[in-house]
């Protein structure tokens, strides 16, 4: 909790930093299900501007508006090679005098919708926007990771360990009703909830839909 004050503190700090422009270049008849362009500024927002120094953009495009070639292409992450039009995002590290900039392909970072009696919640900004989130403060954590705070571990776990202390952050600022739901639930149920949250944890972990490092650092 006091990390995550000084987290806060230090970031108002530099609010001299001029924020990246969320761009959108949608094509192919790709329209998005809500205002995506506004919700990512929103969660632009909660990022300490220190973290954003010299990030240009943010692109929001779709996975049709990839040239042929680019559509063949691989990228690599966690040493094995991915198709780039299966990726949620990318992140593009400053180059000949260029910017660092962020490429997010909304349709994969949002993914089809839900079936059944799951479709409502989809409608509900907390659920819808959940992949939106994932992929955006990790690919922020890349740049962070790249420029401000490099350590020696795997690059694409350092992005996870920004992207939880980015979403703490956010859900701070932007949710602080859910927070303190959470709190609650946690302080009523102690060490059941503790052992039910690892769990879940460890799960996740194990199908892969979170690192090591996203676990070790979600129980901190």
């Amino acid at each position: 909790m006091k990390q995550d004050a000084q987290f806060v503190k230090d970031g108002a700090a530099l609010a001299t930093f001029s924020r990246p422009k969320v761009v959108t270049q949608f094509t192919g008849g790709f329209v998005p299900p809500f205002n995506v362009a506004a919700t990512v500024e929103k969660m632009v927002e909660t990022v300490p501007p220190k973290y954003l120094n010299g990030l240009s953009e943010i692109v929001l495009t779709n996975t049709a508006a990839l040239p042929r070639k680019l559509r063949r292409s691989v990228t690599k992450s966690r040493k094995r090679k991915v198709r780039i039009v299966e990726t949620a995002g990318l992140y593009h590290q400053s180059w000949h005098g260029k910017q660092a900039w962020i490429e997010i392909f909304v349709d994969n970072a949002l993914g089809a919708p839900p079936e059944g009696w799951l479709r409502w919640m989809w409608k509900w900004g907390l659920f819808r926007d959940t992949g939106l989130r994932e992929v955006i403060f990790h690919e922020i954590g890349h740049h962070i990771h790249t420029t401000v705070r490099p350590e020696h571990r795997e690059k694409e776990d350092a992005a996870d360990v920004w992207k939880l202390r980015l979403l703490r952050n956010y859900f701070r600022q932007r949710r602080p009703i859910l927070r303190m739901a959470f709190r609650i639930v946690q302080s009523v149920f102690g060490p059941f909830y503790r052992r039910f949250y690892r769990r879940a944890m460890e799960q996740g972990v194990a199908k892969g839909w979170m690192s090591r490092a996203e676990f070790d650092e979600s129980l901190k």
